[in-house]
């Protein structure tokens, strides 16, 4: 199967399953789409300005579109092309925005996939942890993000196009790992943000592995971990030589062959039960042991 045609089927997690004809209706145009998603999805962290209810917050943890669909349904039962009020919006995050939005593209036959990396343009000379879509338009990958609204645009003094991403914008996984290591970039200046903990070393080596999970259709949540991620500080210098391997091939299309026995290997191989360090977790309680849907376990990349 050529990759351009698997990119158009869903995979496990972007099916959506009994819910397909809600797309049936939906425009083709990707601004729409994006403007759509974002009046079904709202950030966990900015909800109303503040966190949502503790009951609430539960709902990033959906992971599947037919979960997704299923609350976003709950919350309001109106055709997905209409705005729904904030606190009537499924509790997700910039992944979540991704599915959906891969979800419906795919639905239409368009190739499209999930990228995990580092966004510069939410804060100053940093790096946050983040995800976007890329989409075939017929004759290049384009990158886009799908959380930027015209206020953020305006907010963040952005100056380019968030529906075509310029590559310094947004570093996919691979490309943040190797700056980091070849010294080009300091590898705390990536993250969750510059008041965050959560940065460094342990972020770079989980977004190279989100992002090759990703590029095989296995779109799963931020906050997974599993492999060479869990020992992400005491990884030998044979392991870091084999990362950089592994981000090179991931950058390069030419080299998208290699990216499904990559993932066969037993250091990155996606096992039946992860960790998950959800935000919807008291930090005593994590990690949270997740079982995953069978087509996720990587025995057929």
């Amino acid at each position: 199967m050529s990759r351009l045609k698997a990119y158009r089927q869903q995979s496990v997690l972007t099916d959506p399953g009994e819910y397909a004809a809600l797309y049936d209706d939906l425009p083709d145009d990707i601004g729409r789409l994006c403007r759509i998603a974002r009046g079904l999805i709202a950030h966990y962290s900015a909800l109303g300005g503040s966190r949502p209810e503790a009951e609430r917050l539960h709902e990033i943890d959906s992971r599947y579109a037919t979960v997704m669909l299923r609350r976003i349904l709950e919350l309001d039962e109106r055709p997905l092309a209409e705005e729904r009020r904030l606190n009537k919006r499924l509790v997700g995050c910039c992944r979540d925005l991704t599915v959906l939005l891969v979800s419906i593209l795919r639905h239409k036959g368009v190739p499209a996939r999930a990228r995990y990396g580092g966004a510069a343009y939410f804060e100053a000379g940093y790096f946050h942890d983040h995800v976007i879509i890329e989409y075939w338009d017929g004759e290049r990958w384009v990158g886009v993000d799908s959380q930027l609204s015209p206020k953020d645009i305006r907010a963040l003094n952005i100056r380019f196009d968030p529906l075509d991403l310029p590559a310094d914008q947004f570093l996919r996984g691979g490309a943040g790992w190797l700056a980091c290591r070849e010294g080009a970039a300091d590898p705390n200046r990536f993250g969750l943000g510059s008041q965050s903990p959560l940065r460094g070393w342990p972020i770079l080596v989980t977004e190279t592995l989100l992002d090759l999970a990703a590029l095989n259709r296995r779109e799963l949540l931020c906050w997974d971990s599993w492999g060479m991620a869990a020992n992400s500080l005491g990884l030998s210098e044979a392991e870091n030589k084999f990362l950089d391997n592994l981000a090179r091939a991931t950058l390069d299309e030419a080299r998208g062959d290699e990216w499904a026995s990559l993932l066969q290997d037993e250091r990155l191989r996606i096992p039946p039960v992860i960790d998950s360090y959800s935000p919807a977790v008291s930090p005593e309680d994590m990690p949270l042991r997740v079982e995953l849907a069978p087509g996720i376990v990587t025995d057929d990349c």
